[in-house]
C-alpha cells in the first residue's frame, strides 16, 4: 500500500452508499467537455474580445486554447490518479491541509456559479434576440425588457438544474450533438460564401491593424474569453461517474479541447472574413466588437442573411444550455465532495435513491446561480470573474501536479511528458494572466474577495471542526493521503516511570503514521545547576538511562526506530513544554496509572497552559498491552462530541483491521431521544462507525451506565473538552469514570487550533 499513493482512490468516510455510481463511457464524458466549451463563450464573448483586440482576438482564443492544453495534462494526470467527484478541490484536498482545500474548492465552486449565471445570461439574451426578431418580422419593433431578460435566466437556470435531478450527468448529450450540427452549418455557409468572394477579401479583413492596441488589448482579450475554453476540468470534476477513469479521463479531456479549438478557430476566421458586407468601408471586426454580445448574430446575418440569424439563435440558445447544464453538474459535484468531507454542510452530500444524483447539491448550486444572476445581470463582470477564478484553480491545478510528482513520484494511470517544464509553464502563465485580468477588471476581484471573505467566515464558525475531524480520519486510514501532503507528524513522548515507557513506546507507535511519522521519545532527569553539584546531574542522567533502555525494547518490539532525548532541567513540565515549543509535535503521549485525583493530572494542566498542542493520556497499568486490545468504546457527548485528535486516534487503532469500535450515547432518562439519535447518527457518519455498533441509552446516572458498558470493552477512548486556562481539563465526568471503571482509558485532549 505504501508503495502506491493513489491505492486508496476512494473518497475519505464515503460507503458505497454515499458515492456516485459509474454510468459515463468515453463518449459520454466527452459530451460533458463539448457540451460546456463549445458555443456559449464565443457567442457570448466574440465582441468583447473584438473590441479589445480586434483580429487579434482569434489569436486570443488559439492562445487560451494553448494554455488548457498545458494545464489539462495536469488534470488529466491527477483526475486518472485520483477518479473522484469534486475535480480541483479533490487535488487540493490531495496535497493541502483541509483549510487550504476548503479555499480552493470554495472559489472553485463560486467560479462554477458564475459561470453558470454567465451561460444563464448568455441563454436569456439569444432568446431575446429571437423574440425581438420575431418582432420585427411582424411589424412590431419590440425591445425586450431587461427585467423579462433576468427572468429568462432565472428560468433556464431551474430548468438545467431540474433536468440534471431528472437525468444525472448524461443529461444535455443530445443537446451537445445538435449544437455541434448548428456550428457545422454556420461554418460550412460561412466558408462556401468566402469562397464568392474577391480575392484579397482575407487580407482586408485582418488589414494592417491585426493588434490594434497592442499586447495590452491581446492580454484584456484573453482575459475576458479564458472561460470560453474553460469546461474540459468538468471531466474531471466528475470523475467519480466515467467508467475505466484512467483511459477515458484525460482521452475526453483532449479531445474536449481538441473539437474546440477545431471549431472556434473555423468560426472566428469566418467571422472575420464573412462578417460585414463585401463593399463594407472598414473590417468586419470593428462593427462586431461595437455589437458586443450580439456580435455572432451581426456577423450571420451579414453573410447569411436571415437564415444566418435563425441559425444563430439556434445554436446559441443550444450552446447556452448545454454549457450551462455542464457547468452546473460540475459546481454540483464540487459542493457534493465537499459536503462528504464535512467542508459544507452534509445535506448537500445526500445522493437521491432512484438517479444516484446529489440532488441537493445540484439545487442549492442552482440557487446561488439565480442570486448571481438578480445581483450582478452584467455579462462582463461576471465573466471576468469567473476567468480570475479559472485561472488561479489551473495555476494551482499545475502546482499539485508538481507537489504529487515531488513527494509520491510517479502515479499509476496517465503521465504528462514535459515534466516539470509544463506544469512551470502552466502555473506562470496561469498566474500572469490572472494579475493582469485582476489589474484590468478590478470589480471581478472584489467579487472573489467578497466571495473569499465570506468562506472564510463560514468555514471558521461552521464548518472547521467537522472538516478536519474527517481529514485526520482519512489520514489516519491512509498514511499515502499523508506523504502527498508532505506532512511529518511526529509523536512526543514523555517518560518518567521505567516501568511504563515501553507501553507508552509501543501505543505512541500504535498512533503514530507509519511510514511517514516519527516518535520521539523524551526523558527528563531533573537536576538544577544552580543548586545542584555536577555529580548529582551525572546520577540524574544515568537514572534516565533506564526509561531510555525500555523505551527502545518498546520500538524494537513493534519494528520501529527509536529516536530519544534526555534533557537535564530543574524542571519536568517546562522542559517538556520547551521540548514541544521547538520540535512541534503533532501530539504528545501521556502515560499514568489514573486520572481519578488532580495530583494525578497536574502535568497536563500545566503542559496545556504553556503550549498549543494535543494530548493523548493513556491511563492503564504498567503492564498493560495494546495486542490485547480488540473492543474499544467510544462514549459520545457529554463535555465534548468530536474533534480532529479524537478521530485521528481512533482512525490509527482502528486502521489494521483487528479492531473493532463502539459508539455510546448516554442520555438522562426521559432525555430528546431524537435530538441524541441526530448526534449519534452524525459522530458515527464523521468516525467511520457503521451504524449497528451504535447505542443510545437512557439512565438516570450517565456515568455508571458508561462504567457499566466498559465490562465489554478492552479500551475506552475519550474526549476533554477545553475549559479553558483556569478550570482542570479533567472534568468530574471523567475522574468519576476513571474512578469506577477497570477498563484502561486514552483521554484526547484537542488543543490545536
Amino acid at each position: 500500500m505504501a508503495d502506491d499513493p493513489t491505492n486508496s482512490t476512494s473518497p475519505p468516510g464515503a460507503s458505497a452508499s454515499g458515492g456516485l455510481d459509474p454510468q459515463l463511457g468515453l463518449f459520454g464524458a466527452t459530451m460533458v467537455g463539448v457540451g460546456a466549451m463549445v458555443g456559449a463563450g464565443i457567442f457570448v464573448l466574440v465582441g468583447v474580445a473584438m473590441s479589445s483586440s480586434g483580429p487579434g482576438a482569434i489569436v486570443a482564443f488559439a492562445v487560451n486554447g494553448l494554455l488548457s492544453l498545458i494545464t489539462a495534462f495536469a488534470f488529466a494526470e491527477l483526475a486518472s490518479a485520483f477518479p473522484e467527484a469534486g475535480g480541483g478541490y479533490v487535488f487540493a484536498r490531495k496535497v493541502l491541509p483541509i483549510g487550504g482545500a476548503f479555499a480552493a474548492g470554495w472559489t472553485l465552486w463560486f467560479a462554477y456559479v458564475v459561470a453558470c449565471a454567465l451561460y444563464s445570461l448568455g441563454f436569456a439574451a439569444f432568446t431575446g434576440y429571437a423574440i425581438e426578431g420575431l418582432a420585427d418580422v411582424a411589424g412590431m419593433p419590440f425591445e425586450l425588457p431587461r427585467s423579462v431578460s433576468a427572468a429568462l435566466a432565472v428560468g433556464v437556470a431551474v430548468s438545467a438544474a431540474g433536468l440534471l435531478v431528472a437525468k444525472g450527468a448524461g443529461g444535455g448529450s443530445a443537446i451537445t450533438v445538435l449544437k455541434m450540427v448548428a456550428f457545422a452549418i454556420l461554418i460550412v455557409v460561412g466558408l462556401v460564401v468566402l469562397g464568392g468572394r474577391p480575392a484579397g477579401t482575407v487580407a482586408k479583413a485582418m488589414g494592417p491593424e491585426f493588434f490594434p492596441n497592442g499586447m495590452g488589448g491581446l492580454l484584456a482579450a484573453m482575459g475576458f474569453t479564458f472561460i470560453a475554453l474553460e469546461g474540459f476540468e468538468i471531466v474531471a470534476a466528475i470523475a467519480e461517474e466515467v467508467k475505466e477513469p484512467r483511459r477515458n479521463i484525460p482521452l475526453a479531456m483532449f479531445a474536449s479541447i481538441g473539437v474546440t479549438l477545431v471549431v472556434y478557430m473555423s468560426l472566428l476566421f469566418v467571422v472575420l472574413t464573412v462578417g460585414a458586407p463585401a463593399d463594407a468601408a472598414e473590417p468586419a471586426w470593428r462593427s462586431l466588437g461595437e455589437a458586443g454580445e450580439d456580435a455572432m448574430a451581426v456577423a450571420a446575418r451579414s453573410y447569411a442573411g436571415p437564415f444566418g440569424s435563425f441559425v444563430v439563435v439556434i445554436a446559441g440558445v443550444l450552446s447556452t444550455f448545454s454549457a450551462l447544464v455542464a457547468t452546473l453538474l460540475a459546481a454540483s459535484r464540487v459542493s457534493f465532495s465537499m459536503a462528504r468531507d464535512r467542508a459544507l454542510p452534509r445535506r448537500l452530500a445526500s445522493v437521491a435513491a432512484g438517479s444516484g444524483t446529489p440532488s441537493v447539491a445540484v439545487v442549492v448550486s442552482a440557487v446561488i446561480v439565480v442570486a448571481v444572476i438578480v445581483a450582478t445581470g452584467d455579462v462582463e463582470i461576471a465573466g471576468a470573474a469567473a476567468s480570475l477564478i479559472f485561472l488561479l484553480s489551473f495555476a494551482f491545478a499545475n502546482a499539485a501536479g508538481l507537489l504529487v510528482r515531488l513527494r509520491a513520484g510517479s502515479l499509476p494511470g496517465f503521465k504528462a511528458p514535459l515534466y516539470p517544464l509544463l506544469p512551470i509553464v502552466g502555473i506562470t502563465a496561469c498566474l500572469g494572466l490572472a494579475v493582469f485580468q485582476a489589474v484590468s477588471v478590478p470589480s471581478a476581484s472584489v467579487v472573489v474577495l467578497l466571495w473569499l471573505g465570506l468562506g472564510w467566515v463560514l468555514y471558521t464558525v461552521y464548518f472547521r471542526t467537522g472538516a478536519e475531524t474527517k481529514s485526520a480520519l482519512a489520514e489516519a486510514l491512509d498514511e499515502n493521503l499523508v506523504r502527498l501532503r508532505g506532512r511529518e507528524p511526529l509523536v512526543l513522548v514523555p517518560l518518567a516511570n521505567p516501568d511504563r515507557a515501553e507501553t507508552l513506546l509501543r501505543f505512541a507507535h500504535a498512533i503514530a503514521t507509519p511510514e511517514v511519522g516519527r516518535v520521539l521519545a523524551l526523558t527528563v532527569a531533573k537536576w538544577c545547576p544552580e543548586k545542584d553539584d555536577p555529580a548529582a546531574g551525572i546520577a540524574a542522567y544515568e537514572r534516565a538511562q533506564e526509561a531510555v533502555h525500555r523505551a527502545v525494547a518498546g520500538a524494537c518490539a513493534v519494528g520501529r526506530p527509536f529516536e530519544g532525548v534526555i534533557r537535564l532541567a530543574p524542571d519536568v513540565g517546562a522542559a517538556i513544554a520547551e521540548t514541544v515549543r521547538e520540535r512541534a509535535p503533532e501530539k504528545v503521549v501521556l502515560g499514568m496509572s489514573r486520572l481519578d485525583a488532580a495530583a494525578d493530572t497536574a502535568l497536563i494542566d500545566e503542559l496545556l497552559a504553556k503550549t498549543n498542542v494535543d494530548v493523548a493520556v493513556l491511563a492503564a497499568p504498567p503492564d498493560w498491552n495494546l495486542d490485547s486490545v480488540k473492543r474499544i468504546l467510544v462514549p459520545v457527548g457529554g463535555e465534548v462530541r468530536n474533534h480532529p485528535a479524537r478521530a485521528r486516534v481512533l482512525g490509527m487503532l482502528l486502521r489494521d483491521g483487528t479492531r473493532s469500535a463502539r459508539l455510546l450515547r448516554v442520555i438522562p432518562t426521559g432525555g430528546d431521544r431524537n435530538a441524541a439519535q441526530h448526534v449519534l447518527t452524525r459522530s458515527a457518519e464523521d468516525l467511520g462507525i457503521p451504524m449497528d455498533r451504535c447505542d443510545l441509552e437512557e439512565a438516570t446516572d450517565p456515568v455508571q451506565a458508561v462504567i457499566d458498558e466498559s465490562a465489554n470493552a478492552d479500551l475506552i477512548i475519550l474526549g476533554l473538552a477545553h475549559r479553558g486556562t483556569k478550570r482542570p481539563l479533567v472534568g468530574d465526568f471523567v475522574r468519576s469514570l476513571a474512578r469506577g471503571s477497570e477498563c484502561p482509558i486514552v483521554a484526547i485532549a484537542q488543543m490545536r487550533h
